[in-house]
């Protein structure tokens, strides 16, 4: 016998290797990890697969055990009106149309009225630009109008210098 044939015998054949994604430097987005060996994936699929069936259940049940969680589309909340929310928009099958004090506006639930009368009515969520002035609904409205913002700028500065 050979001494190829005798090593298959004695060693059962390894699994196919799989390909997974290890993220050594962590940057801004917070990767799963896996709570035995620290080792940070790129997709919770991955680290599932990293710690097979049994520690995947356990690890999932110890990080959501203070979520609430939607029991029909198996989604976890970190917070209780997060879940509201989330029935009211996605299960709930007959609205009851909530409507503006104010305005009369219709709304599919009573979360879309609160956060219409903080936008529209009370202007909480306004933002200012920075260099302009100009007023908009959100903050995250801002980061597009500033390249608008900037370019005005520098045409202005442009003419200028042409005048001059």
């Amino acid at each position: 016998m050979s001494k190829q044939s005798l090593l298959e015998e004695s060693q059962p054949l390894l699994p196919p290797p799989t390909s997974l994604t290890i993220i050594l430097y962590p940057r801004k987005r917070k990767y799963p990890a896996c709570p035995l060996c620290k080792i940070n994936f790129l997709k919770e699929s991955e680290l599932k697969q990293h710690l097979g069936e049994d520690q995947w259940a356990k690890y999932i049940s110890t990080i959501h055990e203070n979520d609430y969680r939607c029991d029909e589309c198996c989604l976890f909340f970190e917070s209780e009106k997060g879940y509201m929310q989330h029935c009211g928009k996605v299960h709930e099958t007959k609205y009851k149309y909530s409507k503006c004090t104010l305005c009369k506006k219709k709304f599919k639930n009573k979360y879309a009225v609160k956060f219409h009368m903080k936008q529209v009515h009370q202007k909480t969520t306004r933002s200012q630009c920075p260099k302009c002035g100009k007023e908009f609904y959100n903050k995250y409205l801002i980061p597009q109008h500033l390249q608008k913002c900037n370019k005005m700028q520098k045409k202005d500065i442009e003419l200028s210098l042409e005048s001059e």
